[in-house]
């Protein structure tokens, strides 16, 4: 039985190694450098996120993480990268 602290820590660690995993994907599919991408991203400061590029994104996540996007929620996701990251970490539970 671990502490508190180890449990904390294990979760904290668990959330970075996925925030990184969603962050490399999406980097890989834009064609663009990790370096790039943070929060405050949109596709107004990344050029290669253009409406096809999102929907290449969609498909690459279900893919990856075999889920499925509500396609309702599909323009959501192209506010920010924040944005886009959150629905996948909620969808991923």
């Amino acid at each position: 039985m671990g502490t508190l602290q180890n449990i904390f820590n294990n979760s904290l660690d668990e959330w970075v190694i996925m925030e990184n995993k969603i962050k490399a994907l999406f980097a890989d599919v834009l064609q663009i450098s990790s370096d790039q991408i943070n929060d405050r991203s949109t596709p107004y400061t990344i050029e290669a996120w253009d409406s096809l590029n999102h929907l290449n994104l969609i498909a690459s996540f279900e893919e990856e993480f075999s889920i499925d996007i509500d396609p309702e929620e599909i323009p959501l996701m192209m506010v920010s990268y924040l944005q886009f990251k959150t629905y996948i970490l909620n969808k991923l539970g």
